[in-house]
């Protein structure tokens, strides 16, 4: 029981990074398209994630 524990910090946390990497690079003004399509990408990959 205890590596459910360890395993759902893991998976929050990852997704507490990429929503504040996201966050940051959507502060910066002049982002590359490559950055730009990777957080698109991230982004939908979470809210399919979300659906299920």
């Amino acid at each position: 029981m205890e590596t459910v524990g360890w395993a759902t910090a893991s998976v929050a946390g990852l997704g507490g990074c990429v929503l504040v990497l996201g966050y940051v690079l959507d502060q910066v003004p002049s982002l590359s398209d490559k950055a730009v399509r990777a957080i698109s990408a991230v982004r939908r990959l979470r809210d399919e994630w979300r659906r299920k």
